[in-house]
């Protein structure tokens, strides 16, 4: 087998492992849960949509503490390995949390948010090391764009799953049931790490650490990753979405949950089209204009919201239902290329011996915007209503545009020359 068949077999398994951990995070298959979660809390809790966005808030508070867990790996190898060692570890933790969840009779608002909690921190520190392995493999064989197209395209094509099922087992399974279902998928990640993820062994942890510490203190003074970091911020910021237009749906529209599973199905197999065109086209599209279409049309669809507060629609909900598919559909595919080109700018950003940390701090400000704006959502419902909390997430999403201009894109900068060191990844 000649050099260039080897390069092209490690790809391909490559990026299978990397599909197939995302096909089973919880951005996939492990949402299964979801929606039967909202219902638990505004049915079974009798939780308010305000309650609901402030446990929300709290719960991903692991995702947003992604830095924290890149640091650990980047810099204290366990068992001399940085990533495969904690991969065991958060799998694990992941599973025996939602069985934990599974075996409980009576659910109550603090053992929830216990629990979501720590199963927040274990997917988030394995999205991290799924994360960085992706960076520090794909970034010397200029393929970071390929393989983010083909994890995200798996999370799509299991969204497509879950939105049906996730509304099937709302209606038909008990939460215990759902709850004990969701174990597996982390110990299915499990068996993948164990059977075909080989790492290089770290032999002197001490010069490493120094090494990856000087790493990090140069991406620290970075101008350029910070105003990135913000420009993604800006474009999760969205305090209207979550539990005030679930809650606004459910009661007003009367959407089921059925109806919510075959929507979120739509929305993510239109996602899926838009990882694989970005996949396939994405190296011959120029980022910004994309980007400056992307922002346009999210302030364009959010404040396109306000139609579901039209008498009209509100009398004549099976068109609703039409706007509310219709508008999955765009924004699934939109989305998606949007969130993967500024997810390549990331990681081409992330310097080598720190691509946990720094692509984990940059993803982490997305994420911080989600928190925040769930946070910020369920506060601002209760005093200025839904429809000026859609106009306040169309303006966030608008403020984006103006980090644009001193932020510089891969494809407006010479590329970087691809390194001669052998990826730590191998199989």
């Amino acid at each position: 087998m000649n050099s260039g068949t080897q390069t092209r077999s490690q790809i391909w398994k490559l990026s299978s492992i990397f599909a197939l951990i995302y096909f089973l995070s919880p951005n996939g298959l492990a949402a299964l849960p979801g929606l039967s979660i909202n219902y638990l809390l505004k049915e079974t809790l009798q939780m308010t949509a305000s309650q609901a966005s402030y446990f929300g808030a709290l719960t991903i508070l692991g995702w947003a503490l992604k830095p924290l867990w890149g640091i650990i790996s980047d810099i204290f190898p366990l068992f001399g390995y940085r990533r495969k060692s904690y991969l065991i570890l958060t799998t694990l933790g992941a599973a025996i949390v939602w069985f934990t969840l599974g075996q409980i009779e009576q659910y109550s608002a603090g053992t929830l948010l216990m629990l979501f909690t720590l199963s927040s921190i274990s997917y988030a520190f394995m999205d991290v090391l799924c994360d960085a392995l992706m960076v520090e493999t794909g970034k010397p064989l200029n393929l970071t764009a390929r393989f983010q197209s083909v994890q995200w395209a798996a999370v799509y094509i299991a969204a497509i799953v879950t939105g049906y099922a996730g509304g099937w087992v709302a209606e038909n399974w008990s939460t215990r049931q759902t709850f004990t279902m969701n174990a597996l998928f982390p110990l299915l990640i499990l068996g993948i790490v164990l059977l075909f993820l080989r790492e290089s062994r770290v032999s002197d942890t001490t010069a490493h650490a120094r090494i990856s510490l000087s790493a990090l203190r140069e991406a620290a003074r970075d101008r350029q990753l910070w105003i990135l970091a913000f420009f993604l911020f800006f474009v999760a910021f969205s305090p209207s979405f979550g539990a005030p237009f679930f809650y606004y749906a459910v009661d007003t529209l009367k959407f089921d949950p059925m109806f919510f599973g075959l929507t979120a199905s739509i929305g993510a197999a239109f996602a899926a089209l838009g990882a694989i065109l970005y996949g396939k086209f994405g190296n011959k599209l120029r980022t910004r204009p994309l980007v400056k279409f992307a922002i346009l049309i999210g302030v364009i669809a959010t404040l396109f919201e306000l139609i579901y507060f039209l008498p009209y629609i509100q009398t004549h909900p099976e068109i609703g239902r039409w706007i509310y598919i219709f508008s999955a559909a765009l924004l699934g595919a939109v989305g998606a290329i949007t969130f993967l080109v500024m997810l390549n700018a990331a990681a081409i950003a992330c310097p080598r011996y720190s691509e946990g940390t720094v692509f984990a701090t940059l993803t982490a400000f997305w994420n911080i915007g989600l928190v925040g704006s769930s946070a910020l959502g369920g506060y601002l419902f209760e005093i200025i209503g839904l429809q000026p909390l859609i106009i306040v997430s169309a303006l966030f999403t608008a403020a984006a545009w103006f980090l644009l201009r001193p932020i510089r894109f891969a494809d407006e900068t010479p590329r970087e020359e691809a390194s001669a060191a052998t990826p730590a990844l191998t199989v």
